[in-house]
């Protein structure tokens, strides 16, 4: 049985490809269900600034509408998906863009987030954080000197 998978980048631009099954016994052979679809959304390489991971710790974080998360890194990479809402995020050197519900994200090691905000004024929002750590007690975020006064424009 072949199967297709979707990739790409953005998830809304994927391209198909096809793969067999090794094992055509598998359950995932049931005709009684429809082939399982993968779309990705999210594929980077770990920048050589985070430590070997040997632990992934995972966070639900919620945001009130139009709350920013001020200016922070994380001295390990995060990825993780938005389950509610929309954010804008923007990591230092590269052009800010819209998250919607769905879709993945990656905040590498030591790397400035410019931001990560509610992009709705009047909705709440919430991702799903996974911290790629090396120690249970290394902290999961470090907040930068002014960071939410900067974002907020109170210098």
């Amino acid at each position: 049985m072949n199967r297709e998978l979707r990739h790409g980048g953005d998830a809304r631009s994927a391209e198909t490809i096809s793969f067999s099954d090794t094992d055509p016994e598998t359950p995932m052979n049931d005709t009684r269900f429809p082939k399982l679809q993968r779309e990705p959304v999210l594929e980077e390489k770990l920048p050589a600034a985070n430590p070997p991971v040997r632990l992934v710790k995972g966070a639900r974080i919620r945001f009130a509408p139009g709350q920013p998360t001020g200016l922070h890194r994380h001295p390990v990479s995060t990825c993780g998906v938005v389950t509610q809402g929309s954010f804008t995020f923007q990591v230092e050197g590269e052009a800010p863009r819209r998250l919607e519900t769905g879709d993945g994200f990656f905040e590498p090691a030591r790397r400035t987030i410019l931001q990560f905000d509610n992009a709705s004024n009047s909705e709440p929002a919430e991702i799903v954080c996974y911290y790629l750590a090396d120690t249970s007690d290394r902290p999961a975020i470090e907040m930068l000197e002014g960071g939410m006064d900067s974002q907020l424009g109170q210098h």
